[in-house]
């Protein structure tokens, strides 16, 4: 990654070196387009992040914050998105249209492909699909109702003489559904505030089996696993909008799981069957926290350049940790 940041480096130095050439104006536009990188203190590992958003009516930016400008709009959209890090790669593009009555419909679809099959067991390669509708209330507010599922299974058999045939067959299967509320109050003396909450639910299904059968004896031996895991999170933040380019801001997140698995080992003899069952529960909670700052630069008629510095602290029964993460970014807008 560091020739990546090298680079984007050398992009803003010369956007910076270039700018006062421009007297920015806040022009209407169909096409967003940005690239951006994100450090963290927790990992080495940073992301890099290209997106892409086509707005089928001009989205206007006078008068309000930048980063806010296409939610304020409420127009139709279509958007690719793709973002890679030393070890995975995510693909997305999703559509939103906009009824004149200012409800909506959306959908996306989501591809993360990582190296060495960390994802599941059966493959590197992980397809979601969502689904959303929703209401513009205002001209400020917006409810959302998304769906997001996911599944995945594989049949495999291996002939390895003279120890056996082994068998092994594997099912997953993820659905998780989000409520969002967004409300942007507008202020006199500063440009506004962004409020969002939310609550979302997800259950992951994980089911196994691996049977070894040895060919001259006729013994069988299978295990098979089935884990099953929910989770809950509410989350609430707030952006003050100091200026269109600025914001501070603060995001609490309450997380939930409850996650239990059941492992059966069964050993078939031509005399004898055994048994053995394997049962294990746990629940967990956590608690995070995190502070921000945030500066969208429009320099130029076209060019931007996004800033954003955000320090998270968790607090949980087995983790208390902290993270500071880094972005920066050039965007375009035309």
């Amino acid at each position: 990654m560091t020739g990546i940041m090298t680079k984007m480096s050398v992009a803003l130095m010369l956007a910076f070196a270039t700018s006062s050439v421009y007297a920015a104006q806040n022009n209407a536009y169909h096409h967003e387009a940005e690239i951006g990188f994100l450090d963290s203190s927790d990992s080495s590992d940073g992301l890099l992040n290209l997106n892409y958003n086509y707005y089928f009516e001009p989205v206007n930016q006078t008068d309000v914050p930048y980063a806010l400008a296409p939610f304020l709009n409420q127009y139709s959209t279509l958007s690719a998105r793709y973002a890679v890090t030393d070890n995975q790669d995510l693909y997305n593009i999703a559509s939103e249209y906009v009824f004149d009555s200012k409800f909506f419909i959306g959908s996306d679809y989501t591809k993360m492909t990582t190296e060495g099959g960390l994802l599941n067991a059966s493959g590197d390669d992980q397809n979601s699909y969502g689904a959303n509708l929703g209401y513009y209330f205002t001209k400020q507010s917006k409810l959302t109702l998304s769906y997001t599922w996911l599944s995945d299974d594989e049949t495999k058999q291996f002939e390895s003489e003279p120890l056996g045939n082994r068998y092994y067959s594997y099912e997953y299967k993820s659905d998780l559904i989000k409520l969002a509320y967004q409300h942007y109050l507008p202020f006199e003396s500063t440009s506004g505030l962004m409020l969002n909450g939310f609550i979302l639910h997800s259950n992951d299904k994980n089911d196994s089996e691996y049977t070894i059968v040895e060919g001259q004896d006729d013994n069988i031996s299978s295990r098979i696993t089935n884990s099953e895991n929910s989770l809950t999170v509410l989350g609430i933040n707030a952006d003050w909008y100091i200026t269109d380019s600025w914001s501070v801001g603060g995001l609490y997140t309450y997380f939930n799981s409850d996650h239990d698995v059941n492992n059966l080992n069964i050993i078939t003899t031509p005399d004898t069957v055994v048994n053995d069952n394997d049962n294990y529960s746990n629940s967990n909670s956590a608690n995070v926290y995190s502070v921000n700052t945030r500066y969208f630069w429009h320099f130029s008629d076209v060019f931007s350049a996004k800033f954003s510095l955000e320090h998270y602290f968790e607090n949980s029964e087995y983790n208390s940790d902290s993270e500071t993460n880094f972005g920066v970014a050039i965007n375009a807008r035309f």
